[in-house]
Parts: C-alpha cells; sequence; structure tokens
C-alpha cells in the first residue's frame, strides 16, 4: 500500500509538489489564525507579569488588568506599606485614551508608573527621565513614524517620546509610558481636564513581600487593612485577562479556525478528487488484478498522507513567514505559529482534514471499470 501510494506519487513528481504546496497553503491559514488567537491571549498575560510584581492591588470587585477601571484610594499605599511581610507598594495607573489625528486615530494605554511596572525592553533611546518624557510601544511608532526626540500630542498635550520598547501592547492598545509627574501635567493642561474625575489617580499597587513572607498570607493581610481592594497573584491577575480576552474573541477566532478547517477540507478533498479523476484507469487496473475497494481507499489515504508529510513542514514555514510580515508591518500584533498547544491542534486538525479529504473520490474508485481501464490503453 504505502509502497504503491509512493510510486504513484514519484510518477508525476511535479504534480506532487504542487499539490503539496496546495495543501501547505491551507495549513498556513490555520495555523497564522491560531498563532494569532495565541499571540492575543499571550500579550494579555505579559502585560500583567511583565510589570514585575508577585502581588497586584487593585479596586474591590476589579479583576482585570486591561479594559477595565480600577481607582484605589490615595492612602491605599502607605496602609498597605505599613502591613507585615510587604517590602514596599508601587503605585501604577492605567488611562485608555485616543492619539492620533482625525481620520487615523487609534486607542492607546497610558500606563503611568513611578519606580516598578515600566517598560520591560527599550530597543531605542532611553528611559524616561523628565515629566514630559514618555517610552511608546514599536506599533505605535511604526504606524506614526516616530523616533526618540518626537513630540507626542495627545489631548494637545506635548510629550516627548524619549525611548521605544517592544512587546508592550494588549488588546489591539500599544502601550505608552508616563510618570506620574507627566500625568498630573496631562490632566491639568490639556483638553481632559474637565473629564479630570473620569480618569483614576491611582489603579493598581504592585506589591513586593519582604524576605520569607508567603504571598497568600500577605494578601490576606491587605484585603483586611483595605477592604476597598483586593489583590491578585500576578499569574492569577494575568489568567483572568487571559479569559476575558477568549470571552471577547474567543467565538470569533475560533469561528475563522473553523472555517479555515472547513476550506482545507475542501482544498484537500478537490485536490485528492482531481488526482483520483486523473487515475481512474490505474484504479480499473487495480480493480481487475482483484484489489478491494478498502485496499484502494487504503492507498488512496497513504498518498494523501504522504503529500501531507511534505506540506506540513511547508506549511509551517509559509505561516512563519507571514507572521513575520505581519509583525514587522505592524508590531501591535504577535503571531505565535510555533506555539506548542496549537501546533498539535492543528496538526491533529489537518491529519483529519487530510482523512476527510480522501474520503471524497470515493466514488470514483468504487466505479473505477476495469474494462474501459484496458480499453484506453
Amino acid at each position: 500500500m504505502w509502497r504503491l501510494a509512493y510510486r504513484q506519487l514519484m510518477a508525476e513528481p511535479l504534480r506532487a509538489a504542487l499539490t503539496a504546496c496546495a495543501i501547505a497553503a491551507a495549513i498556513a491559514v490555520i495555523l497564522v489564525l491560531r498563532g494569532f488567537e495565541q499571540g492575543l491571549y499571550a500579550q494579555l498575560e505579559a502585560a500583567v507579569t511583565a510589570r514585575g510584581a508577585p502581588l497586584i492591588v487593585a479596586q474591590a470587585g476589579v479583576s482585570n488588568f486591561i479594559a477595565t477601571r480600577s481607582s484605589l484610594p490615595q492612602l491605599a499605599r502607605e496602609r498597605v506599606e505599613a502591613i507585615a511581610g510587604v517590602a514596599q507598594a508601587q503605585p501604577i495607573t492605567g488611562l485608555s485614551v485616543i492619539y492620533g489625528p482625525e481620520g487615523n486615530r487609534v486607542p492607546i494605554y497610558l500606563l503611568v508608573h513611578d519606580r516598578r511596572g515600566g517598560p520591560g525592553r527599550i530597543v531605542q533611546g532611553g528611559p524616561i527621565r523628565g515629566a514630559r518624557d514618555t517610552v511608546i510601544d514599536e506599533g505605535l511608532a511604526r504606524r506614526y513614524g516616530l523616533r526618540p526626540g518626537d513630540p507626542l500630542v495627545i489631548s494637545d498635550f506635548r510629550f516627548r517620546v524619549a525611548g521605544i520598547t517592544r512587546g508592550e501592547s494588549a488588546m489591539f492598545m500599544p502601550f505608552v509610558f508616563i510618570g506620574y509627574d507627566g500625568m498630573i501635567d496631562l490632566f491639568l493642561e490639556s483638553e481632559i481636564a474637565p473629564d479630570l474625575s473620569t480618569f483614576p489617580l491611582l489603579s493598581y499597587l504592585l506589591v513586593d513581600l519582604a524576605p520569607g513572607a508567603q504571598a497568600e498570607a500577605v494578601a490576606e493581610l491587605i484585603e483586611h487593612a483595605v477592604p476597598e481592594a483586593d489583590v491578585f497573584t500576578a499569574d492569577t491577575l494575568a489568567a483572568n485577562d487571559v479569559a476575558l480576552g477568549k470571552e471577547l474573541f474567543g467565538p470569533i477566532m475560533q469561528a475563522l479556525i473553523g472555517l479555515a478547517y472547513l476550506v482545507g477540507v475542501l482544498v484537500i478533498g478537490l485536490i485528492v478528487y482531481a488526482d483520483a479523476i486523473g487515475r481512474r484507469r490505474t484504479f480499473g487496473v487495480m480493480n481487475a488484478l482483484g484489489f478491494r475497494l478498502r485496499h484502494m481507499l487504503a492507498t488512496l489515504s497513504a498518498q494523501t498522507l504522504m503529500l501531507l508529510a511534505l506540506a506540513w513542514p511547508l506549511g509551517i514555514g509559509i505561516a512563519l513567514a507571514i507572521a513575520a510580515g505581519i509583525e514587522s508591518l505592524a508590531p501591535v500584533y504577535r503571531v505565535y505559529v510555533l506555539e506548542p498547544a496549537g501546533l498539535a491542534w492543528a496538526l491533529a486538525g489537518v491529519l483529519a482534514m487530510a482523512l476527510l479529504g480522501a474520503v471524497f473520490p470515493l466514488r470514483v474508485v468504487a466505479r473505477a471499470d476495469p474494462t474501459t481501464a484496458f480499453q484506453a490503453g
């Protein structure tokens, strides 16, 4: 069966190569869509874990870091730092604003930080040094052609781009990092001053533990001392954001991925069907030689799996090239093609596609007429 399938493929190597390329394209579409989904969730997780704190204090009832509003009392920091087991509590504030000229506006997420919670990796320029300095994600810089030293105007308030960071975005929003002096100046001097009451002054506290302190015990003490707050480990808060992302984007992403699988089944099915039509004479000869239908279908399935073995690595390569192009043109997006769980699911789906596709030409194989085959010879 396998030897016969191999010989049939090698009889027309160019045709086999083109067929493998067509299947690889269908595989690449699936991997890119699934990688986009995984990249979205990874960004949500990193937005929390990159802040570098084992415990994060949020407003009571708030269980997310992105796409939610948290406002803590101004004295919460002092009360938290007075608790045994807390080394320090650094403030951080999150603000969603709109940036850009008319007709080219995008939502951005302002992360206001003090000594902790700032950008993780600055790839151009340097850190914030003055009140009007800012560090922006490269996705925003690429979209608007911004470089270190350029102005960044938010609500008629002029910041200066001190540096550009990489991998700081989530929910399709690039992050912009500023200091608390910059936030106060923005509130007092910009066009958003009349709406000041809608913006929190303190969103979260990043809590560092004293040596030997247990995170769970310290979290209970904080919630008892500050009833207006809830305390989460960084992993728990990150998991909450990932769950929110799945709730918001999971249905549409699963629909798109399901559609990609359907297209893949049709592509493979049509390819195998066309190949079976072209080999009717071969199947007629096999029928005359006493091969049963199951043997011919097994040969066809083996041939399809061989094509899949050629197409799978090629499809991964195409998907990686597409992902690199997407991330280069729009760094705010991440496409995790090589995410292990995503690859495993994609491979299982592609195998199912191959087996379903091999069933398409069942009628052609079953009705292969040996008399017609020999007359054609």
